[in-house]
Formats: C-alpha cells, structure tokens, sequence
C-alpha cells in the first residue's frame, strides 16, 4: 500500500511559510497580562485604548493626536478612511512605539525615552507625532488596497526516494519563499520624515546628541554609505541609530535644497506598481539620483564639521582615555578611595544592553561585576558596595521593571553543578551569590547613596512620568518629595556632601533639561542651571560650594563648574564628540565622564579644573527656560471618560500566494486578523492547483489568559493519477486521492526563566480513495477508507538563548537551543478489511506508546573573528514495536543530510553533528535590483547517526552507524528595504551505504546530496519533534 507520509512535511512547510507573518517584531511587554482592565475614549479621529493607571495619560494622549492630525494629514493630502486607533502600555519598563499603518493601529510604550543617542523631548507628544506621521505617509506610497500588504511566491522540491515505492513524495530539497511588499520605502526616508513630522506638528528636533553622532561619523570617516542607509540589516546598535540619524538628516537636507513639499512628492512617486527602487522617485521628484543626493549631503556635512574640528583641535581638551571597548562605555563612577572606577559597558555586545564593569586605576585592568545594569551607579560610602538598577526578570504578571540591587565586589559568585544544570537548561532564576536586590516592582532608576550610606535617592518610572525617591536602607522603607502626573521626569540625583540637599536634572513638559535642587525632606526645586540647551548629570564638588555638569548650550555637550554660591561657571572640557556624566573623585583633583568619540562612548578622564574657561553671566541663568512650540495649542479632552473595552478586530490582512510546488502551480493566500489588543487572533491559509490538490490551514490564538490557548487545524490532499493494472485479479486503477487532516489544541506559557513550556491534544486522520474498475474498464466504482486515526498528547520544553549579535542569525556564536517533548500516542492504524452484510470496513491495528524527543544546539566562539562551532545532538525514543509508519526518519534536510530523507528509520534515533561555520565577506553593502546583499558565512560540517529497531532486522538490514560530510553557503541579504532574504545551500555526501529495505536487497550509497533554501531565516536545525 501506497503511504502518505507527508504529516511532518505539511506541519514544517506551513512553519516555514508563515514565518515571516506570524514572527513580526517582538517587543518587551508582549505578554498577555490578564490581570489589566482596558478602557477607550474617543476623539474626532482617534480612538485611544488604555489599562488602569494610564486615565490622565490617555487624556492628554488625545490632546497629543488631536494636534497632529490636521497639519500631518494635510501635508501629506492624505486621510485615512476611519478612526486610528491608539493603543497606550504601561506594563513594562521599557519605551518605544510602533505603527501598524495597514490596520491604522498604533502601540506606545508610556515610559520616557531617555537613550544616550538621543535628546529629551516630551515623549508623549514626540511618539505620537512620530508614530502617526508613519501611519499617513506610508499609506500615502501605497501601490493597492490597504488589506493587501504584499504577494508571496514560493517553490518546493522534493527529494527522490528510488528506492521506496510506498512513499509518495519525498521530502523537500528546496524550500523558498519570496515576498513582493505592496509600500516599498527605505528606513532612511521612513524615519527622517518621521523624525521631521510635518509643518505644524514638530514634536521633535535636530538635537545635539543626534549632531554628535552625525559630527563624529563625518569626523572619522564612518558615515553609512546610500545603500547601507536602504537597510537596517546586519547593524549593531550603533548602526541602527544611524540609519535614524541619517535619515533625519538627509530629509532636512531634502528640505532645505529642495523644498518641504518634496517629501510628499517622494512618498507618491512610490505608487506606482512597477518601481520597487526609491532612486526612481528621488530622480522623479529632485531631478538627481539618490548616490548624486547622498554625495551631495556628504560634502555639505564634511564642509560643516571640518570647519567646526579646526576651531575646537585649536583650544582642545578631552582627557585621557580609560577605557573605549565597545560603544556604551557610561555613568563613571570612583571608588571612595579613588582606586577604581565602576562604569556600565556594552563591551563584547554588537548592541546596547549594558553591563557594570570594575577599573582598577593601577593596572588598567577591567573586571566584569554584574549583568544587565543600567542608568546611573554609585558606591557605597566605605567601598563595600556598588548600587545599581537592572530590568528584573518578569514578574508574576510577566512584566519586567527596573529594581535596585547592590552589588559586594570582594565577594565572588559560586555555583554548583545543580545549579549550573538549571541555568543551562533555562530554569534558574537565582541571583548571583554577591548581588542583593533591593526592591521588587519599584520601577527605580539612577539609584544613589546619601553620604552616610543610610538612604538611596532615586527615580521612580510608572504613568510616563518619573518622581524623585528615597529609601531607608535598613527599613526599605520609602519617601516620596514629588508627585507629579503630567510627564515631569526626574533624572541622576545626587546628594550633596552634607545630605541635606539633592541636585537633580528634571525635564518638564514645555520646557527644557534643567539642574534644580531640593531640600532631601522635601519642599519646593530651585533652579540652578538653566541654559538654552540641555543641562544634565550633575555631580558635587566634596565642600558642596560647586556643582560639575555636562551641556550642549553651544551645540555640543562639555563640562562645566558652577560656583553654587555666586554663581560663577567655567568650562572644563572642549571636546569634538561630546562629554557627559561627569563624576569628580575623592579628592576633586580628577573628572571621570563618558566622552563621544570615532567609535561611541569612551571613559576619559580630565584634570578637575581642565580649561577653566569663564563663563559669560548668564549663559547659564538661573531660571526656567521654557520652549513655547512644544506645548499642545489648547487641551480639550480632560473631560472625556473612559468607555469598556469590548472586543473589536483589525482589518482583515490579505496576502495572495503563487507556488510551484513539485511542479505543480498553486495559487492562493494568507489572511489574518487580530483582536485590537492582541488578545485574539485568527489566521487562515490556502493553496489550491487545478486537479484540487489543496494545503489548508487555520490557527486561532486567545490570549485573555496568562497560558495562551490555540487552535489550528490543517486539511492536505494530494492526487496521484495512475493506471494500475491486474488482469489475474481483474482490477484497473485509475487514480488515487490522499488526504491528511488534524486538529490540535493546546495551550503554551513562557517562563520567567525563559523557557517555553507547550502541552496540546493532537488528533490525526489519514484517509485515501482509490478510482477503480475491472480490468476491461466496466463498472467504475470509487473505493475509500480511513487509513489512521490518531490522537497524541504531546508536552514541549523549548529554549532558545542565543547570544544576540549583529550576525546572530547567519551564525550563531554562542549560547543554545534545546527542544524535549514528550508523547503520548494512541494512534489506530489500518490493517485490512473486513465485510459485514456485503460492505467492506477498515480494521485497525492498536499502537499505543510513549515516544521522546530531545534535541541540542550548542554554539561555541571558536576561531579567528567571528567563527564559530556548532553542536548538535538529537536522540529519539519508541518504547515499543509499532508500524514503520510511525518511525522516526533521520535523513534529509533535517537531519543527516548525505541521506535522503526516508531512508535512515527506526523506532529509535541517535545524531550527533559538529559544524564549523567562518566569514567570507562581511560587508558586501552592495544594492542590485530589489536586493540589498550584506554577508556571505561558509561552513563545513560532519556528522554521524543512527536510526534503528533494537531487533534482529537491523543487522539485516544494515542499521548502523552513518556518516556524513557537507559544505554549505549561506548568504544574508534584504529584499525590497525591509524583508529578510537569507539563502543557503549544502552539498553533503553520505560516507556509509544505505540501509536496505527489505532482506537481500543489494547495498547502495546516497550519491551527492544538494539543498536550497530562500527564506526569511535558516534552518538551524528542523524537525523538533514533530513528526
């Protein structure tokens, strides 16, 4: 009998070609947090959706969207046909927002930004004006419907399995998916007109950390290059911003040689369906290509800033360099004996999370202290102790927040081999044994030590506003001196010597960043220093007579020194990049701050008194200086009350397929919709050929629980037109029609520790119908049966804790992925027929059994640069005899890749694969057509399996131990700005002879085996369990 067994592969194909819909950007805060009441008020064009806590932010968020939608509707002559839906978050420390232009839905996340690569501003009405300016001009260069993002295309082949006649297909060989998006715009161009918003409605400003990253760039030679802007691709951090930063820039350069109107004009150009290069609208709208435009906006930036160099190389003052290693080197702070500074790194990261790491002065020498830390640090009074804030692990809600820890750096973390296992496996959430943690869910940032050591001042986040703190050491008991509600944001405070006073720089809507300072048991700000620009990171001399600050009232940030008593101010530093966070030592002799240079932040440090330039009287006046075009023209909604939130679906997204699968033409498409708050979610799929083969699916998710419940079903059919003849038995077959069809439900929760645990209810129906008829063609009958009934209850451990890195994906160099699954099948399966009153029935043969499942990746650093080793084991379990139907298979793409796919079975199954994977071009930074090409890794790999019974048989049919060899290529590139296209291909080439089907059967090898992948990601290791 002829067998279908292409359950597996129709599970894995619709992974694979619904990745790059279901795994959008995953942000913090993406859990289902049951636990919040949502409630939404309407305006004339906004619908705003917000959870308990959040009512006087979601006013004045209505406030914020009223203001822009008439001056960035009318800039962009664009209206979208119904209410844009805002949708405010508090659940996680953690600040950003995003725009879901085709379902007119916007997400912010209420906490302040406040990012070394970026000034302050009033965030709420900065990311609405942001945010909005997306959903208008994207929608603006769209090519067709707004339900129709885009058209995918894909191609499978299959292996062949010679030397299988009871398989009907083998298994894929080729697997590709390719996406045409329907609005095609670079990032550079989305941002920068982001960032500039509209006429009207400038929430946001060329800043000065923004011209410091853009001055050092043009300074060192390290501008991103046009292509490089198209893309966000493989960036660091760093490399990220730029592409904001850039953008920005080159849209006011558009701005200001062109015209404000042609920033309309570029998106409209895109409409057009035939042009996917944005170089065609540059050309249409500005007259020069885009490489003539970005060079153009090169030489104006090297003509500023060189200018700009030669007046400060003349008068420079920048210190001596400590340490530069990676490009967040932050918040220095000496040790009371002025021995060591502590400061917070993102060395050995490509992106920003930030680390406390220890300097000690004598040899230059750096120590790591803690993981994770972030905002500013201090030391205790008697050097015992190091205080710092860190994101916790997510709480019982799931929310991650910022709590305060302190750290002994005498003391060294020790661990088990108990407990070494659980962090391994992803089941530990132990601190290590030298650190504290403080608080929990305080949401506390930039914690510091009063003098003698008894309270710790600090920030407190929650509502999108931060207020000032003090805790008892000893009690944990806390104070609050302010209570404000309308976005005021507290950062760095520091006590002065005599612990009566804490100096603070504050930021209030309307105004700018000041330095005021507040009596420590409350009571009214004084200002201090107040100029034009930014004044920040204040930091005591040890009399308390001074105060050593950081400011851009020139344009870049320098330190300064106020004489809090007359008021007298002296510059320290002139420095290119920028210098901030200042932290005097012991002695007031030296200055330990973060200075920008060629690379990012630096620690430097400077004689205290460095330049000791006066000051012009009142450059930095003592008063409030206030910025009248950041505040809102009226604000009308305070009134409004909030309604239920009752259930209300997006748009129905619609995404049309082509597909040529083995050969054979399929059309048909994604759709999906979701409830507003994520809270539900359906998506469906379908691909449909001419004879009615057809790939079916359906997965619903509900998250109004904290496991998340789903259900997906899924309906393959697959005909085979044969012409079977049988003159002693006087049959003929004419055709042969297989279907699988399956439901399962289930339900999964992510643990605090990382790990993803999945338990579900699997059932399975196979089914086959053959077109029959006597041999001389007379009495054509069609003859169908069930040829399995399956259920299974099946539990998965999953993690995946791969160190993030720019290239992370190509190659993984450190960290893991692991899969268990456990189970259990009660599954009938045909064994024949039996006639009863004249009418055949199907018999079925009982296998009941527990199977397990476990596979391991682990990725080691190994090599010059960025090579890497990775290890690979999978093992499998039967524990008992079953049809071979129900075997595992451990060939093909999957797994031992020299062998095809069928042909290494059994109940059993070992594999054990070491693959050493190394760089071949790093930096491509080439644009051909659509594609963007930016790295290009090579491997090398072997591996040795097995797949048996544990019987007579596999010594019959040769089951052993097989090996294998193989190369392979990837290639990591961007399609159309935005969608990942990674290809790969492998020749491996299997070392041993194949097993034999049957007793007798002559020994055969595998030959040469070649795949072919174009997707949205790499195949790290395929099957999971899933069979």
């Amino acid at each position: 009998m002829v067998r279908l067994k292409t359950h597996a592969l129709n599970a894995l194909t619709l992974l694979l070609l619904m990745a790059p819909l279901t795994a959008s950007a995953q942000f913090v805060g993406q859990a289902n947090h049951p636990e919040l009441i949502w409630e939404v008020i309407e305006t004339d064009h906004f619908k705003i959706y917000y959870h308990q806590g959040l009512h006087s932010f979601a006013q004045r968020s209505a406030d914020a969207a009223e203001s822009v939608y008439g001056p960035v509707t009318s800039f962009y002559e664009f209206e979208p046909e119904e209410k844009v839906r805002l949708i405010l978050k508090d659940t996680d420390d953690y600040a950003n927002g995003a725009a879901y232009y085709y379902h007119n839905t916007i997400e912010i996340w209420v906490t302040n930004l406040d990012f070394e690569l970026r000034g302050t501003t009033n965030w709420l009405q900065n990311v609405i004006a942001h945010e909005f300016t997306h959903i208008i001009s994207l929608q603006t260069a769209r090519k067709t419907a707004r339900r129709v993002p885009a058209i995918y295309l894909h191609y499978l082949g299959y292996q062949s399995e010679e030397r299988r006649d009871d398989i009907l297909v083998g298994y894929p060989d080729v697997f590709t998916t390719y996406a045409v998006p329907l609005t095609i715009v670079p990032p550079w161009f989305a941002e920068g007109t982001a960032q500039y918003m509209a006429p009207g409605a400038k929430y946001d400003r060329w800043d000065s950390h923004r011209d410091m990253v853009l001055r050092m760039a043009t300074l060192s030679g390290n501008l991103l290059t046009y292509d490089e802007m198209g893309v966000f691709g493989a960036k660091t951090g760093i490399g990220f911003e730029k592409v904001y930063d850039h953008g920005y820039s080159l849209v006011l350069f558009i701005v200001n040689n062109f015209g404000e109107d042609k920033l309309a004009e570029l998106y409209r150009n895109m409409t057009k369906l035939w042009r996917t290069d944005f170089g065609g609208a540059i050309r249409n709208a500005l007259g020069i290509s885009g490489r003539e435009l970005h060079k153009q906006w090169v030489a104006a930036l090297e003509e500023r800033y060189r200018g700009r160099e030669e007046e400060i190389s003349a008068v420079l003052a920048e210190g001596d360099l400590v340490s530069k290693e990676g490009y967040f080197n932050l918040h220095p702070s000496w040790s009371p004996d002025g021995e060591k500074l502590a400061y917070l790194s993102n060395k050995g990261s490509d992106y920003g999370r930030t680390s406390l790491f220890i300097h000690t002065l004598e040899d230059s020498s750096d120590e790591l202290a803690a993981g994770g830390a972030t905002t500013a640090i201090d030391w205790s009074p008697d050097g015992s102790n190091l205080l710092f804030s860190r994101r916790s692990i997510p709480n019982k809600y799931s929310s991650r927040l910022w709590d305060i820890y302190t750290l002994d750096p005498s003391r060294k973390d020790s661990k088990g081999i108990y407990q070494n296992t659980k962090e391994t496996l992803g089941l530990s959430t132990r601190l290590p044994a030298n650190e504290k943690r403080l608080s929990k869910n305080l949401r506390a940032i930039h914690p510091a030590y009063s003098k003698d050591g008894k309270r710790i001042a600090f920030a407190k986040n929650g509502g999108g506003t931060t207020n000032l703190g003090i805790m008892d050491v000893q009690t944990r008991d806390i104070e609050y001196l302010t209570q404000f509600d309308d976005g005021t944001q507290i950062y760095t405070p520091a006590w002065s010597p005599d612990g009566s006073q804490l100096a603070v720089s504050i930021f209030r809507n309307g105004g700018t960043r000041n330095i005021e300072i507040i009596p420590a048991t409350g009571g009214e700000f004084s200002p201090v220093v107040s100029s034009s620009g930014t004044d920040r990171d204040p930091c005591w001399t040890s009399d308390g007579t001074g105060l050593v600050f950081s400011s851009d009232q020139d344009g870049i940030f320098d330190l300064y020194h106020i004489n809090t008593v007359d008021g007298s101010v002296h510059r320290i530093t002139r420095v290119k990049g920028g210098a901030l966070q200042p932290d005097l030592d012991p002695t007031d002799r030296r200055i330990a701050f973060a200075g920008y240079g060629e690379d990012g932040y630096e620690i430097r440090t400077i004689d205290a008194k460095g330049r000791w330039e006066p000051v012009p009287a009142g450059v930095f006046r003592r008063k409030r200086g206030v910025e009248p075009q950041t505040r809102l023209a009226s604000e009308t909604h305070h009134g409004l009350e909030g309604q239920s939130y009752r259930n209300e679906f997006s748009t129905m997204s619609v995404f049309p397929r082509l597909a040529l699968d083995a050969g054979k033409p399929k059309v048909g498409l994604f759709a999906g919709s979701n409830d507003v708050l994520g809270k539900q979610s359906l998506f469906v799929g379908g691909m449909f050929a001419r004879d009615l083969d057809m790939d079916l699916f359906a997965i619903y998710e509900y998250r109004r629980w904290r496991p998340t419940v789903f259900m997906e079903a899924y309906r393959a059919v697959r005909h085979e037109e044969d012409d079977v003849l049988n003159r002693d038995e006087n049959y003929r077959i004419f055709s042969q029609t297989f279907t699988i069809t399956g439901v399962e439900i289930g339900a999964s929760h992510k643990l605090s520790s990382g790990g993803l645990m999945d338990l579900r209810f699997i059932y399975n129906r196979s089914g086959t119908s053959q077109d029959v008829a006597q041999f001389n063609g007379l009495n054509e009958a069609s003859i169908s049966a069930t040829t399995l009934n399956g259920f299974d209850l099946a539990f998965t451990y999953r993690l995946q804790n791969i160190l993030r890195a720019k290239d992370a994906t190509i190659n993984p160099r450190a960290g893991r992925e692991l899969t268990f699954r456990y189970d259990r099948y009660f599954n009938f399966f045909i064994s024949g027929f039996k006639e009863n009153t004249s009418i055949l029935i199907e018999t079925f043969d009982h296998y009941f059994y527990n199977q397990f499942t476990l596979e391991w990746n682990e990725y080691l650093p190994i090599g010059p640069g960025r090579s890497a080793l990775g290890l690979r084991a999978f093992g499998g379990f039967i524990d008992k005899e079953v049809d071979d139907y129900f075997d595992f298979f451990l060939g093909g793409l999957p797994y031992m890749k020299g062998y095809t796919f069928y042909s290494l079975e059994g109940r059993k199954a070992a594999m054990f694969r070491a693959a050493y994977r190394f760089p071949l071009w790093t930096r491509i930074d080439r644009q051909t057509g659509p594609i963007y090409s930016d790295q290009l890794y090579g491997a090398v790999y072997a591996g040795v399996g097995r797949a048996w019974d544990g019987d007579v048989d596999d010594q019959l049919l040769d089951r052993g131990w097989k090996r294998d060899v193989g190369a392979q290529i990837r290639y990591d590139g961007t399609s159309f700005y935005i969608f990942p296209t990674r290809i790969s291909f492998d020749i491996a080439y299997g070392l041993d002879s194949l097993p034999r089907v049957n007793p007798g059967d002559p020994l055969g090898k595998s030959g040469l085996r070649c795949y072919f992948t174009l997707l949205f990601g790499y195949l790290q290791s395929v099957g999971h369990g899933i069979k």
